[in-house]
């Protein structure tokens, strides 16, 4: 059964449930300045982690208390800890989260996009535990605060359990994996973001904190034993140096050999005959590549699989991409399919090859564990450097779960709801993820627009995220809230500047309000007026796009085809002469997105030898606009960038791009 420790409040409480009795600790004690202190003689192995632990000591006390040694500790160093402080319980329940005054806590600093819920499922804590230890964030989130998180208490000594580490001026990569008995192999493995390069103070890592337990390699040495005994007879005038000289075994030997022997003339004198062989012992394995630049950047290559650079670079090098389709019956897959291989046949005169493998998910098979198995052994035959799949909703764990474990990328196209990227470093979640694209809208609203008087058209919608994060970004400022039918009589000034944010979704509805608005502007054309309307705005596009322009309407989305542009009258032109005929119009259109896909992600693999931490070229993109971010050290990418859609009065259409 899991329990929390939640409240400070009840500090007294918690500290007597979570703590056992103090451990009787033996070891000598020494006073300094009127206080009595511990003394402990490292050994060889230790670490101020296994150490705390052993002794129920906070780490964080101990290593304060012993600056010299928090990087690396020699063997026959001095460990001191006061004898009176209270010690560290490590019997604690496993699930358990434990006091910030009794246990390091993680500091998190707000991002933009950030919610409470992301917070939580990047670090593995209930919701709840957040909102106890920061009762503000009930209100929400400031970017660049700092959320306290408690950590679970009790396993992180083990090797298995991850304790959270907040990067300090000073530390290398080699110093927090020897502080920690980790390695940094492990290290880049536990945390994908992180390299020689990419290691800024402030930010968090994930540690398995002695993970190097047990690591052994076998090795060869050449070990010096005892092969027999002979005895010899001590002469008159002997000395153990000239015994010594005479018999080829040293002085410490010969004394050792005869403990308690008195020597005189004819003593009985036991000389060990050492004999010097190979043996085969299993010893601490200890990674020399880790000990250069250069060697941890080849530790890096190997735990992302990135391939040598004339592999997937350069004249005559090869991309290859597997493409899974969800459902092949489906338009929207059929489409994509085209839309991805016309992007192939403009890359064809590249100076890399690509190589496609396009593979189906067969919903309708009886047996989905052998669809699944089926598809995971293609995978395996083909060794993709990039997996792109078209899953629209419940995007499968066990896809996630391949890329993790083969150090591959995957696109997740369509799936927006999906989470898998916050945990799961293998996954390129492409459109906009909800908090993200809800803040950066309402920012670029506020800064774009906060100087007009705010008005809400329509039935207010309590679950539209975007007008209550456009509410709370106008501060002070309450905005004035007007049905539909009351728009076209409202009292407005004539010099006056207006914002008017539109409830409505249906295309009556919509057209209605813009009407009041239209008619609004004919009886005070000094006032100056802007629409700002919902994401699902798009839909109406083509059918109101005479009232958008009439009004300049303003609507954000995660991508927009235009296909009255050059590019878009480009791509419906060679689609056309390809299959036959036009593009499916579709919110997004589906043969768009495989085109942009492909043209964005194979040139960047072919730029970037597949390391996706680097950046990917800037790609020209029909209809989704993309960058990639990478939530923290261990989690996924996810694409940071949208539009603001722009109609104008003289009938053009515009593509603000917003990012980071």
């Amino acid at each position: 059964m899991k329990r929390y420790i939640l409240s400070a409040a009840c500090a007294l409480f918690a500290l007597s449930g979570a703590l056992a009795a103090p451990k009787e600790i033996k070891l000598p004690k020494v006073s300094i300045a009127g206080q009595e202190y511990y003394v402990y003689e490292v050994k060889k192995g230790d670490s101020l982690y296994g150490i705390s632990n052993r002794y129920g000591w906070d780490v964080d006390r101990l290593t304060s208390l012993n600056p010299s040694h928090s990087v690396r500790l020699e063997n026959g160093a001095k460990i001191y800890f006061p004898v009176n402080d209270i010690p560290v319980s490590s019997d604690s329940d496993p699930e358990e989260f434990v006091l910030p005054e009794t246990y390091p806590v993680i500091q998190h600093i707000v991002k933009k996009g950030d919610s409470v819920y992301s917070i939580a499922k990047i670090y593995g804590v209930p919701v709840d535990v957040i909102y106890t230890y920061n009762p503000d964030t009930k209100s929400g989130l400031k970017r660049g605060s700092v959320v306290t998180i408690p950590q679970k208490a009790g396993p992180i000594n083990d090797g298995s359990s991850f304790f959270y580490y907040t990067i300090r001026p000073g530390d290398t990569l080699n110093d927090i994996a020897s502080t920690y008995n980790t390695s940094v192999e492990n290290l880049m493995r536990d945390n994908k973001g992180l390299s020689e390069y990419k290691f800024e103070v402030g930010d968090v890592l994930r540690v398995r904190v002695n993970s190097n337990k047990g690591k052994l390699m076998t090795e060869t040495v050449d070990e010096t034993h005892v092969d027999h005994l002979e005895t010899v007879k001590a002469a008159k005038n002997d000395s153990w140096e000239s015994i010594s000289e005479r018999t080829g075994v040293g002085v410490d030997d010969l004394l050792e050999a005869n403990s308690g022997t008195k020597l005189k003339k004819n003593a009985s004198i036991v000389v060990p005959v050492m004999v010097t062989s190979q043996v085969e012992k299993e010893v601490a394995f200890a990674d020399k590549r880790e000990e250069s630049p250069e060697g941890r950047l080849e530790i890096y290559k190997e735990v992302h699989s990135i391939k040598p650079a004339d592999s997937i670079s350069g004249l005559n090098s090869l991309v290859s991409v597997a493409l899974i389709i969800e459902d092949p019956k489906s338009k929207r897959d059929n489409e994509f399919t085209r839309g991805s291989l016309l992007a192939l046949d403009k890359l064809k005169n590249s100076d890399f090859k690509i190589n496609l493998k396009v593979i189906q998910d067969n919903k309708s098979a009886s047996d989905s564990v052998a669809v699944t198995n089926g598809i995971i052994t293609s995978l395996d035959s083909f060794n993709p450097d990039l997996i792109v799949a078209t899953y629209e909703k419940n995007f499968p764990v066990w896809l996630a779960d391949y890329g993790d474990k083969n150090a591959t990328e995957i696109i997740n196209a369509f799936d927006v709801k999906n989470e898998l990227y916050l945990e799961n470093p293998s996954i390129i979640h492409l459109l906009t993820p909800s908090p993200y694209f809800t803040e950066e809208v309402a920012e670029w609203v506020s800064n774009s627009f906060g100087d007009k008087t705010l008005v809400m058209v329509g039935k207010e919608d309590p679950e539209d995220a975007f007008a209550a994060s456009i509410i709370e970004k106008y501060g002070n400022r309450k905005p004035t809230f007007v049905t539909v039918d009351k728009l076209a009589e409202m009292s407005i000034d004539d010099d006056g500047s207006y914002l008017f944010y539109g409830f409505p979704t249906g295309r009556d509805d919509v057209s209605a309000m813009l009407t009041a608005v239209a008619s609004l502007a004919e009886s005070h054309p000094l006032a100056r007026m802007k629409v700002m309307g919902r994401p699902s705005w798009i839909t109406l596009a083509d059918a109101l796009k005479d009232q958008f322009a009439a009004t300049e309407v303003h609507f954000p989305s995660r991508f927009f085809f235009d296909p009255s542009g050059k590019a878009g009258k480009d791509f419906i032109a060679d689609y056309s002469a390809e299959y036959g005929h036009g593009p499916i119009r579709s919110y997004p259109t589906y043969a768009a997105a495989g085109y942009d896909i492909m043209s964005y992600f194979i040139p960047g693999l072919a730029s970037n030898n597949g390391d996706f931490n680097m950046p990917l070229s800037d790609g020209k993109e029909l209809q989704t606009p993309i960058s990639l971010e990478r939530v923290g050290n261990w989690g996924g990418f996810f694409n940071p960038s949208a539009y603001i859609i722009r109609y104008t009065n003289y009938g053009d259409v515009e593509k603000i791009l917003i990012r980071k």
